[in-house]
């Protein structure tokens, strides 16, 4: 994957995110984590497709869809939140069943509610550290929605090789 589709897909998630906290429908909305999920799915990534960029077409989106594990982790394959593939109708199996087949994203998606803060964030951060090492071309996203808080604030990390961006959106649904 070259650095300007890279930088493609990171204007897409950026764009797409900033449109999903000033969604009025969000902005006291009582949702978990997969109606957030399936809700910016259909309603904002695939809005980003255009034969131009690197997300073409909705079928390259990829809702609870599994992707290769990294090494030390006891399952070949785990079900990422969201997975932008690199075209149409792709899968991480290859013709003997092998999953090999790699994303150009991902996005995992945690989402705290009051009294319930979710707490496989560092889980997940984790792993998405140890597949961007493990791939470095696959740009992830840890994207969580604090609705424990005033505001409903949205804040994402970006990972892409060894590279770690904190904060990298932090937004407010308003």
């Amino acid at each position: 994957m070259t650095k300007n589709i890279i930088l493609n897909i990171d204007r897409l998630i950026q764009t797409s995110l900033t449109q999903l906290a000033s969604d009025k429908h969000v902005q006291l909305w009582r949702a978990k984590e997969r109606d957030w999920v399936n809700y910016y799915a259909h309603r904002y990534l695939i809005d980003k497709c255009n034969i131009k960029g690197p997300l073409k077409h909705a079928a390259q989106i990829g809702i609870e869809v599994g992707v290769p594990q990294p090494k030390n982790y006891q399952r070949l394959t785990v079900c990422r939140d969201i997975v932008i593939w690199p075209d149409i109708g792709k899968t991480c199996w290859d013709m003997n069943w092998k999953p090999r087949q790699h994303p150009l994203a991902i996005l995992e998606w945690k989402v705290h509610r009051p009294g319930h803060r979710n707490m496989k964030v560092n889980k997940e951060r984790e792993w998405l550290r140890a597949y961007c090492k493990w791939q470095p071309m696959v740009v992830a996203y840890a994207v969580e929605v604090h609705g424990d808080k005033t505001g409903c604030p949205l804040t994402c990390t970006r990972f892409l090789g060894k590279d770690e961006k904190q904060l990298w959106i932090d937004l407010r649904c308003s």
